[in-house]
C-alpha cells in the first residue's frame, strides 16, 4: 500500500499491526485520520498550515506490547535494543516511522493520560514535534528546553487541556528552570500559562534563545 493523501493534510499509510491487534485495524487507522486532522485544525489556527502539506508518518506501526515495542523504536533508532526504555514512553515518530503500544496498554501504562481521545491526542503529539522542527526550518535543536517542546506538542495535541493542575507561579518557575524530564501534566500548565502571556509563535522563536528566560519573566509580570 502507498501512501495516499485522502483530504488537504491528510494521509493513508501503510499499518503495520501485531496479529493479536488486526482485529482493531480499522479503528486504528481511522484514530490515526483522525490525529492528523487534529493537527491540521492546530497548524490552521496558528497559521501553520503550510507546513503540514507533506506527511509526518510514511509507515504507522502498532505493538500489542510494551517489550516489542520498546524493541522496535531502538531499532529503528540504531540503538541498542536491550536498553530499557521508560516504562511511560508509548509512542514516537523516528525515521518517517509513527509506533506505538496499543491503546489499551496505553491506557494501562500511562492512567493520568485517559481521557476523551487519548490515543488520538497521543498519536498528534507525537506528529506535533515533527510540525515543530519544519516550522524551525528543520532545526530541532531550536525547539528549547524540555518543558517547552513537550509543552508545545501537549498544546497542539489538545492534551490535558480540561484537567491539567493548577500550579502556582513558585511551581511554574520551578518547572521552567529543570533540565530533568518532568510530569507532563505540569508541563501542559506550564506551556498554557505562557501561551496566556505571549503568542505561541512568539514563544517557538524565542525558545531556543538565551534571553528566553529573561524575557518569559517580563512578559509575566
Amino acid at each position: 500500500m502507498q501512501i495516499k493523501r485522502i483530504d488537504d493534510s491528510v494521509f493513508q499509510v501503510p499499518i503495520q499491526l501485531s496479529e493479536s491487534l488486526e482485529s482493531q485495524r480499522l479503528i486504528l487507522q481511522e484514530t490515526f485520520l483522525a490525529a492528523q486532522r487534529r493537527l491540521r485544525r492546530f497548524a490552521q489556527k496558528y497559521n501553520w498550515h503550510h507546513h503540514t502539506k507533506e506527511p509526518f508518518a510514511k509507515l504507522f506501526r502498532v505493538h500489542a506490547d510494551k517489550v516489542s515495542f520498546d524493541r522496535s523504536l531502538l531499532d529503528i533508532c540504531g540503538l541498542d535494543t536491550t536498553i530499557e526504555l521508560p516504562a511511560t514512553y508509548c509512542a514516537a515518530l523516528e525515521q518517517g516511522v509513527l509506533m506505538s503500544v496499543s491503546p489499551e496498554l496505553y491506557r494501562r501504562i500511562y492512567p493520568k493520560g485517559d481521557e476523551i481521545d487519548a490515543f488520538e491526542k497521543l498519536l498528534t503529539h507525537e506528529m506535533a514535534h515533527r510540525l515543530h522542527i519544519r516550522i524551525l526550518g528543520g532545526d530541532e535543536n531550536a525547539m528549547g528546553a524540555v518543558w517547552f517542546y513537550e509543552g508545545f506538542a501537549l498544546y497542539a495535541a489538545g492534551q490535558f487541556e480540561n484537567n491539567a493542575p493548577i500550579l502556582n507561579t513558585a511551581e511554574i518557575w520551578e518547572i521552567v528552570n529543570d533540565p530533568d524530564r518532568g510530569s507532563y501534566r505540569r508541563y501542559a500548565s506550564v506551556f498554557q500559562y505562557f501561551v496566556g502571556k505571549a503568542s505561541i509563535q512568539q514563544l517557538t522563536e524565542m525558545a531556543a534563545k538565551v534571553e528566553f528566560l529573561d524575557w518569559l519573566k517580563q512578559i509575566s509580570g
